[in-house]
């Protein structure tokens, strides 16, 4: 009875029924570039409770705020908001979410070239590798990379989730301001991830200087922001009903969070 009664005066104390079991993964940055260092997340899987927020029309119709607010009451030692991980990282979150709440298998319609036309795929999110980063930062969290036909001096950084959800909303606006159905998303996150160039950081000439490089120089430090970027490979193989595979990119379609069970 003593034990009992202390359990109860404790305020941490959670009885068994109400604990809700977990898991722990590594962050594919391994941590590197928060303050924290954090490499590893305790994540509680999803439950009965949290088709609240699945189901949710107002969530639903806004993805982004959905994802944040799974993360935010499912990752139980996270020392900083959803919006400021690395977007990678919070991929991972996501699929550990996605795959111990329904299933490591995923449906997703591809291409598949041998039939010349688009085919249902399983994918299996198991597989799907993590790309961690290889390459060492600064003490500010940047990175250095010169241009192949300039020469010009680059410094860069990763984007975040909230980076990246800010230039989603800013690309549609401009297209809506403009009237015109071209988005200018490329130039906009070499905007958000350069933070230098030659050593100069202020953010207006930085943007005149990007606008105005040659494809080579925009084209080739892109590729080393992706290639370098730690995250998910999202490059992998689909089964299809026969049997066979497909070499495919996956995409996080409506029914991720809402499969047909």
């Amino acid at each position: 009875m003593e034990n009992v009664h202390n359990n109860i005066l404790d305020p941490n104390y959670i009885p068994e029924e109400l604990k809700t079991p977990y898991d722990v993964i590594e962050l594919p940055s391994q941590g590197l570039l928060y303050k924290d260092k954090l490499s590893k997340v305790k994540i509680e899987f999803l439950t009965a409770m949290d088709e609240n927020i699945l189901s949710s029309p107002n969530l639903s119709s806004n993805p982004n705020e959905m994802i944040n607010l799974l993360i935010k009451n499912k990752v139980k030692d996270l020392n900083i908001s959803p919006e400021e991980l690395l977007d990678g990282d919070r991929m991972a979150i996501l699929i550990f979410l996605r795959a111990t709440a329904f299933g490591h298998m995923y449906q997703q319609m591809v291409y598949d070239p041998s039939e010349e036309d688009f085919v249902e795929v399983e994918i299996d999110l198991s597989k799907l590798e993590h790309k961690k980063l290889l390459i060492k930062p600064d003490n500010n969290n940047e990175f250095d990379f010169i241009l192949p036909s300039s020469n010009k001096m680059v410094k860069f950084k990763f984007l975040t989730a909230g980076a990246e959800e800010s230039i989603d909303k800013y690309d549609k606006e401009l297209m809506k301001r403009s009237g015109e159905n071209l988005s200018q998303k490329i130039t906009l996150r070499l905007e958000k991830c350069v933070t230098e160039i030659d050593g100069e950081r202020d953010k207006i000439k930085i943007s005149n200087i990007l606008k105005k490089l040659p494809i080579l120089d925009s084209r080739t430090l892109r590729k080393y922001i992706e290639k370098n970027e730690p995250g998910i490979n999202m490059e992998t193989k689909g089964r299809t009903q026969g049997g066979g595979s497909v070499s495919c990119f996956l995409t996080l379609g409506s029914n991720f969070f809402w499969p047909q069970l």
